[in-house]
């Protein structure tokens, strides 16, 4: 399997045109692509990439965007088990995102949230260079283990990974090939017979007793209708033969463990990665990808985000003062204005309604760094004009949220919106409205010492409880 030298010259190039790089990053990002370890091509983490060429995370996360819009990688949306690291599924596009999971192997059902086991990463196009990992069915079975199903991110405190630190302790393992059957002689202790098949997500449990046989046990498997049926219920220790029919047209991948009564599983943690949370706050992604919506009615929860937003003081006078076709060309000014300053603090717009912006950020640091910014951009673009006919009211709050798809485009619905809007409302001209939420984050009172705070309790429209705000006079 090579590489498409015709099609990723072309890819390339594109690539290169996209927007301004850090110097060489396309090179390094081709070194990748004709790297001799396929594994390198597969489930690519842009933060490790990042980290690894010294250089920024948003710009790698950006790179590896506009990559995938010219076709030279594809984005994989997965779903991870916190305990296990299985990718459990994969979805191509955001639509097809499901976030209620069950874990087969650890007998785990969860629903996923975007701040967390949504993991976004990148695989090399099979129209550019075809690897094995693309056709994960005829890998060995120890590859599909070690590489192939469980995330890289995910490792025991000591760095070994999940997936080929457990299949080292199989006691027997193999593909059953479609309409055939295969024998396993497996030496079982006290505890349990767990099988585990990768390829179709299923398995059984047996209870193995302390008494021990000496004669091979036999037990028959049956693959029948996507599951697995036995024909014991429980097993004794020493020599016991399995023997597994798959009369399906599916191939099997079965690998047997022998669980002991006082196994401990141990927890395993997790190396950064690019959550669903963070993309969602992409303007890249946002700019690219804009038929990237979340399916129907359903929404995904985030568990915390921060949300700005943002109004002109006075906006219908300055209709009245200069004029439609002068104040609309104002008004698309400050939004281009505010819109770099949205971008460089790694945030997004979610949408403009009117003159007011709504935007989203990973953490309130960025929001409240983007408000000063904002306000000082405005400032000088007003001095740049020798006028003073935008005055700038900005509002934020941070909690959970549910993304949802509003007029065919990512939007967040919620009380934290609703909150972050009514505070935003309070402010007057040059000023900024942080909720307590905002106030109580680790550095946020660092970057208000020198600033002119004022806490208050507001009744919001809308809701019932008073709210702790504090305005901020820069």
């Amino acid at each position: 399997m090579g590489i498409n030298e015709a099609l990723l010259d072309q890819k390339l190039a594109e690539l290169e045109k996209s927007r301004a790089w850090s110097p060489r990053l396309v090179s390094k990002l081709e070194s990748l692509i004709r790297s001799p370890d396929e594994e390198q091509l597969f489930r690519i983490n842009p933060l490790q990439f990042a980290k690894e060429r010294n250089i920024s995370e948003s710009e790698s996360i950006d790179l590896f965007l506009h990559a995938s819009n010219s076709g030279l990688f594809q984005i994989n949306w997965e779903l991870v088990c916190p305990q296990c690291g299985d990718h459990i599924n994969s979805f191509s596009h955001l639509q097809s995102l499901d976030t209620q999971f069950f874990c087969q192997l650890c007998s785990l059902k969860s629903e996923a949230s975007m701040d967390d086991f949504i993991q976004v990463n990148f695989t090399i196009s099979e129209s550019i260079r075809p690897i094995a990992f693309h056709f994960p069915e005829k890998l060995s079975l120890e590859d599909l283990w070690a590489k192939a199903r469980f995330s890289r991110e995910g490792h025991y405190p000591d760095g070994a990974r999940f997936g080929e630190s457990v299949f080292r302790t199989a006691r027997g393992h193999g593909y059953i090939e479609p309409g055939t059957s295969a024998a396993f002689d497996i030496e079982l202790e006290s505890g349990g017979l767990f099988a585990h098949d990768l390829l179709m997500n299923k398995g059984f449990f047996i209870p193995v007793g302390d008494a021990r046989s000496a004669a091979p046990q036999h037990l028959s498997v049956l693959y029948h209708d996507g599951d697995y049926v036995i024909d014991q219920t429980q097993l004794s220790s020493g020599p016991s033969i399995v023997r597994v029919e798959n009369p399906s047209t599916d191939r099997c991948s079965l690998a047997f463990f022998n669980i002991a009564n006082d196994t401990v599983k141990q927890p395993i943690v997790f190396d950064p990665f690019l959550t669903g949370k963070r993309l969602l706050t992409s303007q890249t992604f946002r700019d690219l990808f804009r038929n990237e919506v979340i399916r129907g009615t359903e929404g995904i929860t985030v568990k915390d985000l921060t949300i700005l937003f943002t109004d002109l003081k006075g906006s219908t006078d300055l209709y009245e003062r200069i004029g439609d076709l002068q104040a609309f060309s104002l008004i698309n000014q400050h939004f281009d204005s505010l819109g770099k300053v949205i971008a460089e603090l790694d945030g997004a717009i979610v949408k403009t309604m009117g003159d007011a912006i709504m935007a989203v950020f990973m953490s309130p640091t960025s929001g409240l760094e983007a408000g000063f910014r904002m306000l000082k951009a405005i400032n000088f673009f007003n001095e740049l004009h020798q006028s003073r006919d935008l005055i700038l009211k900005i509002g934020l709050h941070r909690g959970a949220t549910i993304a949802i798809t509003s007029n065919d485009r990512l939007d967040y619905f919620g009380q934290t919106v609703n909150i972050a809007s009514r505070v935003q409302s309070l402010a007057e001209a040059d000023e900024i409205y942080i909720t307590k939420d905002i106030h109580e984050y680790p550095g946020i009172p660092d970057m208000l010492r020198d600033k002119q705070v004022y806490p208050q309790d507001a009744q919001l429209k809308g809701i019932q409880r008073k709210v702790k705000v504090y305005k901020i006079r820069v």
